[in-house]
C-alpha cells in the first residue's frame, strides 16, 4: 500500500474565544500576586461601585482573589468547558455567553456576596448553554450523560433559591443558548420551505 500518493488533510479547531480569555484571565490573576491592590481595584465593591466605579460590574470575573485552588479550579473548568462550547456555538455565541452570565453572577454577587470575585460566574454561562445543548440533542448523546442536561438545570435553580451566585449565570446561559438554537431551528426550517 502506498501512502505517497494519498494527501491527508486535517482541519485545525481553534478556540480563539476560549484562548482569548484565558490568557486575559492569567494575566491579570498573575499580575494581582505582584500587585495585590489590583484585587481592590476589579474586585466586587459596592461602595466603589455606588460611586461611580461601572467596571465593578464586569471586572470581577478577570480576576481570582481566593487563591490557588480557586485558580485551578477556574481555569480548568475554562479550558474545559470553553473548548466544547466554543466548539458546539462559535466564537461569538459563546463570548455572549461569557459575558452575559458574568454579568448577571455579578448582579447576584452584588445581592449576595457583595466583596469578592472570580471567573467562575462567567464560566458557569457555558455550562447552562451545555446543558440546553445536551437537553437538545439527546438522541446523540451517550445516555450516561443524558440525565445531566436536566439535573444541571434543576441544580442550577435549587443553587438559585439558596442565594448562590454561580445558579443565575447557569440558567442564563442555559436561556440564552435556548433562544439561539430555537431562531436556529425557525431559520433552518424556512429556508427548507425555500
Amino acid at each position: 500500500m502506498k501512502f505517497k500518493d494519498k494527501k491527508i488533510t486535517y482541519k485545525m479547531y481553534l478556540p480563539l474565544a476560549t484562548l482569548t480569555i484565558l490568557i486575559l484571565t492569567a494575566i491579570v490573576t498573575s499580575l494581582q500576586f505582584f500587585y495585590p491592590e489590583i484585587i481592590n481595584m476589579l474586585s466586587r465593591n459596592p461602595n466603589a461601585l455606588l460611586a461611580g466605579q461601572w467596571w465593578r460590574l464586569i471586572s470581577p470575573i478577570f480576576i481570582n482573589p481566593e487563591g490557588l485552588n480557586q485558580i485551578i479550579f477556574n481555569f480548568s473548568a475554562l479550558i474545559f468547558l470553553g473548548v466544547i462550547v466554543e466548539k458546539f456555538y462559535g466564537s461569538f455565541r459563546w463570548l455572549i455567553f461569557y459575558f452575559a452570565a458574568g454579568f448577571t453572577g455579578e448582579i447576584a454577587g452584588y445581592l449576595w456576596q457583595p466583596y469578592s470575585g472570580g471567573s467562575s460566574v462567567a464560566i458557569m454561562g457555558l455550562l447552562g448553554a451545555l446543558l440546553i445543548r445536551i437537553i437538545l440533542n439527546r438522541r446523540s448523546v451517550p445516555v450516561q450523560i443524558q440525565i445531566w442536561g436536566p439535573l444541571g438545570l434543576i441544580f442550577a435553580v435549587i443553587l438559585t433559591f439558596s442565594h448562590n451566585i454561580h445558579g443565575p449565570p447557569i440558567l442564563v446561559g442555559a436561556l440564552i443558548a435556548l433562544l439561539m438554537l430555537k431562531k436556529d431551528i425557525k431559520l433552518k426550517n424556512s429556508h427548507d420551505k425555500i
